[in-house]
Order: structure tokens, then C-alpha cells, then sequence
């Protein structure tokens, strides 16, 4: 029988390391998001990680490694509602919507994969996920 791993995935991203050129395109896209977030009355805390290396120093170029950047969003009593990440292949965006059951006990977040093209997706699907109207 399979273990099932019940951590977040974006936790996992956060181990692998990428170039600041890479981390700061990736804030970009997240800004994107923000704004989405933003103008449909969602309230979110962006964590930018492009100012946490790693570390780890590449010696053959002298390049310092960062941490993926990630945008966590919070509802007003401080639950997590869902967390948005960066492939760091395809440049899709990742996000976790957070999910509880009836007894308020933490459910597996449910993971849906958007296009890069499309952020104003994501604000949609973490808005729905807020209970924001839309």
C-alpha cells in the first residue's frame, strides 16, 4: 500500500533552489496574481522569497541560489485559503486551495494547474474558494 504524503507541495518547491533571474520573474507572475486578488476583494499576503537565498553557492559560476517565491492567501480570521506557487518548468501556476470538512478538521488541499497565460483564473479560483462574490 502507498503512503500518501499530506504536506503542501509548495513546501516541497521550497527545497529546490533556483537562479534570481529565475525567482524575480517568478515574483512577477505573483504580482499578477495579487492584483486579480486584489480587485476582487480578496485580502492576501504576498511572501516574496526572491530576498531569501539559499544556502547554496554555485562555485563553477559564483551564482547564489534562491528559495521559490510563493503567495499565500489568508481569510480575515487567519485560515489559509490557498497557496499559489510557480512551476519552475512549465511557468504555470500552482494553486492549493484549501479545503476543511464539517468539523473544521484540515482536509488534503485540492491542487489545480493554470496556464501562465491566465492569472485572472487563479483570482477566480481563490475568490470562489474565499466565498468572495465574483
Amino acid at each position: 500500500m502507498a503512503r500518501t504524503h499530506r504536506t503542501s507541495s509548495a513546501d516541497d518547491l521550497l527545497c529546490q533552489p533556483i537562479p534570481e533571474v529565475e525567482a524575480a520573474a517568478q515574483n512577477v507572475a505573483l504580482d499578477r496574481v495579487l492584483e486579480h486578488l486584489t480587485a476582487a476583494g480578496v485580502h492576501a499576503q504576498l511572501i516574496k522569497r526572491i530576498a531569501d537565498r539559499c544556502a547554496i553557492k554555485l562555485y563553477a559560476t559564483g551564482e547564489t541560489l534562491w528559495h521559490p517565491p510563493k503567495l499565500i492567501i489568508y481569510a480575515n480570521a487567519g485560515w489559509r485559503i490557498a497557496t499559489v506557487t510557480i512551476g519552475p518548468r512549465s511557468g504555470s501556476y500552482m494553486v492549493e486551495l484549501a479545503r476543511v470538512g464539517l468539523k473544521n478538521e484540515p482536509l488534503t488541499d485540492r491542487v489545480e494547474v493554470v496556464p501562465a497565460a491566465m492569472s485572472h483564473r487563479v483570482g477566480l479560483l481563490i475568490a470562489q474558494n474565499a466565498g468572495a462574490p465574483v
